[in-house]
């Protein structure tokens, strides 16, 4: 089954460090054993001083030894973080799309890519969201199925390890907004809906992602995601009129004020992406105003 080239990316650094020396391992056996072809997987390292580079370099020299299928890039330097890494990497990319794979996560079935792969050559997305097993840290598990765009002016529906992006919209867009430490990639989403590009949700899982890491802290997730808000819905809304806490508390109850959805809602006439993702939003906030005997409280675990 042939289609677009895709890209894999893992972002590295001191893994050894942090007790993840076969996590990181299992993550590229996982890419070999893909049924997809046209495939790379590119490893972006932060010039780990642990040994992560020498045991990547000797995975790497064993795919190759064994007859791997899939070729393996890897750079090593010193780079700001997480998203600064991911961007550098889609810059090295030669595939069509990238998917990010984190090191201690995994690709949910042996034929997920090359079942994407021909879900991009039939739909032609600027970015297509497949389904993704999420993992506790307990050990227990859940498959979120389901998603689409219409949730997106309030949150992330679907899991970054499960999309795919094309390269070109990547770089327009001008990679991952770096102000943000925790949740540039529902930045990047966000972007992606409101600058009109084209979505697509695949019925099959895609990644196995293990919850955790700075993302478990809902608070300065929410923090962060309240920021996210302020940049993006400044264009078709006066923001200085709402103080941080506000939106922050925007955020804990999981709703955007009627104002804020109706103003989104108007100004985008022909992203119908858009129009239908303002409108969820307004029925979400009017049907929680309609039930003040409720609470949220999205910074509760």
């Amino acid at each position: 089954m042939s289609g677009p080239t895709i890209s894999v990316i893992t972002v590295t650094r001191n893994l050894i460090e942090a007790g993840r020396r076969q996590s990181i391992l299992d993550a590229m056996e996982c890419v070999q054993n893909q049924t997809c072809r046209d495939l790379e997987h590119v490893i972006w390292d932060g010039a780990s001083t642990d040994g992560t580079q020498d045991l990547i370099k000797g995975k790497i020299a064993e795919i190759e030894t064994g007859g791997g299928t899939t070729p393996v890039r890897f750079h090593s330097e010193p780079d700001s973080g997480l998203y600064d890494a991911m961007n550098k990497a889609v810059d090295a990319c030669r595939g069509e799309y990238v998917v990010f794979l984190n090191s201690d996560d995994l690709i949910a079935e042996v034929d997920s890519l090359e079942r994407m792969q021909a879900h991009l050559a039939e739909h032609d997305p600027d970015y297509a969201f497949g389904e993704t097993v999420y993992v506790n840290t307990d050990g227990s598990s859940f498959h979120v199925r389901r998603m689409g765009t219409k949730g997106m002016l309030r949150s992330i529906p679907f899991c970054h390890n499960s999309t795919f992006i094309r390269r070109s919209a990547f770089l327009e867009l001008g990679g991952h907004d770096l102000q943000f430490k925790i949740v540039a990639d529902y930045d990047m989403a966000l972007r992606l809906l409101l600058n009109g590009y084209k979505p697509s949700a695949a019925s099959f899982p895609i990644s196995v992602f293990h919850r955790g890491g700075l993302s478990a802290d809902s608070y300065r997730n929410g923090v962060e995601v309240a920021r996210v808000w302020r940049k993006n819905y400044e264009p078709f809304v006066d923001m200085s009129r709402y103080s941080e806490e506000d939106r922050i508390n925007w955020v804990r109850v999981g709703q955007l004020p009627l104002r804020v959805s109706w103003a989104i809602l108007r100004a985008n006439k022909h992203n119908v992406a858009v129009r239908n993702a303002a409108r969820y939003s307004l029925i979400k906030t009017a049907r929680r105003r309609l039930q003040p005997w409720r609470r949220w409280d999205n910074f509760t675990d």
